[in-house]
């Protein structure tokens, strides 16, 4: 009994052995199109004259820009810009964002970040963000109906750029106030 141990034992030692000595002398690589990669034939390309571009994601929204739409009421209103500034909200330091359905004259912006006349006036329409530390509110305009949640999923603040999306499909006001919107605002 005791040999027939040894014997197997010998015998799994020199197939994992084998098996090792295989794998490491398999160091030909493939490439993506599953043939041998051949270093020593392959042509290297010629310099670019351009240095290269940062790659920009299918659908990628430029700052200013917005894509969706809310609904109040039963009147949806397609969303196409958007704003964003810092302020005091709620008792804290906040980023303020208006993603809106008309342009916001330059002249204008920083009183429509601390006020929203132009958005209370009527003027223009469309969503205010408020974004704090661990969650945000958001205004619809001129209905004035307001909610508030935990953070966005993909809300990320980089370089003074603010790039979020937001969904809700009204399920707690029985389709009254939906929303889904896309937005890229530079920090004012």
């Amino acid at each position: 009994m005791l040999d027939k141990r040894k014997i197997v034992t010998r015998s799994l030692l020199v197939s994992c052995l084998l098996f090792l000595a295989t794998a490491a002398s398999c160091t030909g690589k493939l490439s993506s199109t599953n043939k041998p990669a051949n270093t020593a034939t392959q042509q290297q390309s010629p310099p670019q004259s351009e240095p290269a571009k940062p790659q920009v994601e299918p659908g990628a929204l430029s700052p200013g820009e917005a894509t969706g739409s809310y609904t109040t009421k039963g009147e949806t209103v397609a969303l196409k810009y958007a704003y964003a500034g810092r302020g005091e909200r709620f008792r804290e330091e906040s980023i303020i964002v208006l993603v809106t359905d008309k342009p916001i004259p330059p002249e204008a912006l920083a009183e429509e970040i601390k006020s929203q006349t132009m958005l209370l006036d009527g003027k223009i329409r469309g969503l205010e963000y408020v974004f704090s530390k661990d969650s945000y509110w958001v205004r619809y305009h001129p209905s004035q109906y307001q909610q508030s949640s935990s953070p966005l999923k993909d809300y990320s603040v980089e370089n003074d750029i603010v790039k979020a999306s937001d969904e809700d499909k009204g399920d707690l006001t029985d389709g009254k106030y939906a929303r889904s919107v896309k937005f890229a605002a530079k920090i004012q």
